[in-house]
């Protein structure tokens, strides 16, 4: 009987891996150079949202801040500062943020998450008080107390901060004047759903456009309305009356022409909003505690008719008082 033939195993065969062509690799790098142009734009839109928002959520913060301490202060604001140089303590004053902070007790909230590194280097941003001194800064900032400092302040560069942030201290609450000027809700604030208290700020050239917007710390927690105030809040700046006092560090008003407002003005002495957000916004919480993101042409001209007024930040909601 004839057996079947022995199949013999043949040996296995070696493959090689197949590699990329140059074409292929140059294909793909293609690919991914688009996918990255595509995606880049859009992660940085949705990085610039959502510190838009929580610039929006930090002043909503603020103006819940301010509305109780209104409500407990009998209707009166906070001053944008204190009144006296004998409140300083550890290079520090109080200041309205050290007003309100015992009503939130976060100080995260005070600072601006949009602050770039050349404001922040130029003194954009000031300590806390309480860190400082064990005197409360409403009390620390009378003529008559002399406060106590802190046996356990912080070390340099570890301190808490505020910043970006600027008051509307010409219609709510100015320190300089003698006697200051505390507005009052009932009195001074008719219109609080459309009467500005805080906002982001751009700081002051103080003068020269040679300067960048709050070199040295100039105006950085001030807000100026489009033109200085005259016959409501503190008629000026708080150090005098008149020409050469419209704004926090001076000068007289500016981008002021009849039906010429142009909202991309760059101001000598005005600390004005700033447009940091989104859209090119600038955040704002009102007198009733509210928050919005709002464009300059909006806020510096409130009945559009191309003329800057006062309109959201004297207290009435009428354009045609200051």
């Amino acid at each position: 009987m004839l057996s079947a033939p022995r199949r013999f195993a043949s040996p296995a065969q070696t493959i090689s891996p197949k590699g990329f062509t140059l074409i292929e690799l140059l294909v793909v790098i293609s690919i991914i150079a688009l996918l990255i142009g595509i995606l880049l734009p859009a992660l940085g839109a949705a990085r610039s949202s959502a510190k838009s928002i929580a610039n929006l959520s930090n002043l909503r913060q603020i103006g819940i801040a301010t509305v109780a301490y209104t409500t407990e202060q009998k209707g009166y604001y906070p001053m944008h500062s204190s009144s006296t140089s004998t409140s300083s303590v550890g290079g520090t004053k109080p200041r309205w943020a050290d007003y309100l902070y015992p009503y939130m007790n976060n100080t995260d909230i005070f600072l601006s998450p949009n602050l770039d590194a050349r404001e922040i280097a130029s003194g954009f941003t000031k300590a806390f008080f309480h860190q400082y001194s064990d005197t409360p800064a409403h009390l620390a900032a009378l003529p008559s107390i002399t406060p106590v400092a802190s046996a356990n302040p912080p070390a340099s560069g570890e301190e808490a901060r505020h910043g970006g942030y600027g008051y509307n201290f010409q219609y709510l609450g100015n320190a300089r004047p003698t006697p200051t000027y505390h507005a009052r809700a009932s009195r001074d604030v008719l219109a609080a759903s459309e009467t500005v208290a805080f906002g982001d700020t751009t700081g002051s050239r103080d003068g020269s456009s040679a300067n960048d917007p709050g070199d040295g710390g100039a105006a950085v927690y001030a807000l100026d309305p489009p033109i200085g105030s005259i016959n409501y809040g503190s008629k000026g700046n708080g150090k005098g009356v008149g020409s050469g006092y419209a704004y926090y560090e001076g000068g007289d008003d500016e981008n002021a022409g009849s039906g010429s407002y142009d909202p991309e003005f760059e101001y000598d002495y005005r600390s004005a909003p700033a447009t940091r957000n989104s859209g090119d916004t600038a955040g704002f919480t009102f007198a009733d505690g509210h928050g919005e993101a709002l464009g300059r042409d909006i806020i510096d001209d409130y009945n559009g008719d191309g003329t800057a007024d006062n309109g959201y930040w004297n207290g009435r909601g009428n354009a045609s008082l200051r």
